[in-house]
């Protein structure tokens, strides 16, 4: 079985309506300006020069909301990606986006370009919770979105979050179960972090927002992994 190399290419904050509390894409992956076709395909092309013939290349857009970028836009950036695929150079094409920016249409665009797997930030399965977070969706359209990616035959991956404000042990848990009922083909789980510059950092500062502890956080993501291991999902990272 060949391994895969993933080339990411970080879309900071495109594509998302709002600002949810923990979030500062332009922090997390240290880029500022809007990504071009042209810098798209200087990226494969640096990280092509290390890859081996026995390795599946997957380019994968990382950061903000892929499907909620305007749709010119998105077909700059996946022609640019998909030029290699034609030319088999690389395998496939992965994105990650919001629950509520998914629908018939936007996948036929995805499937057009041979985008394989779709990653949906999810967050939490409790709405109070995700009203807190500042998501601006709902579970329901998690489930509704989820659906419609298994239809239409692209890899589900889901993105969960540990010590959202107001979440307990139990609604984390609770979320990883209502999850496996949604069928993912992934997961990745991401223990909360303040980061500078957000409301997050704010609320922090002023007390209203406790963190997990690092022990904390352990323990509950060890629940987690024995909750999808148990249901052969597929656990693809857990750290920001």
């Amino acid at each position: 079985m060949k391994k895969q190399y993933i080339i990411p290419i970080f879309v900071p904050h495109l594509g998302c309506p709002n600002d949810c509390v923990f979030c500062n894409q332009k922090s997390i992956s240290g880029q500022t300006k809007q990504i071009t076709k042209e810098d798209v395909k200087n990226i494969i092309e640096e990280h092509l020069k290390y890859i081996n013939e026995n390795v599946k290349t997957e380019v994968a857009f990382f950061g903000g909301s892929f499907t909620g970028i305007e749709e010119e836009k998105q077909i700059e950036l996946l022609e640019a990606a998909y030029e290699y695929i034609k030319n088999k150079k690389i395998d496939s094409i992965r994105i990650s986006t919001r629950p509520d920016y998914i629908n018939r249409e936007i996948l036929k665009r995805l499937k057009k370009y041979k985008v394989k797997t779709i990653e949906l930030g999810v967050q939490s399965a409790n709405d109070y919770v995700l009203e807190k977070a500042g998501r601006g969706h709902t579970f329901e359209d998690v489930k509704k979105a989820s659906k419609l990616i298994r239809f239409y035959g692209f890899n589900l991956g889901h993105q969960m979050m540990v010590g959202l404000p107001e979440s307990t042990k139990l609604d984390d848990i609770n979320t990883a179960k209502q999850l496996i009922k949604l069928k993912p083909k992934m997961v990745r789980i991401y223990p909360v972090l303040v980061i500078k510059n957000t409301k997050l950092e704010k609320d922090y500062n002023s007390g209203k927002y406790n963190p997990l502890t690092v022990v904390q956080a352990v323990e509950i993501c060890k629940e987690l992994v024995k909750i999808f291991a148990n249901k052969k999902i597929d656990i693809i990272r857990i750290g920001l």
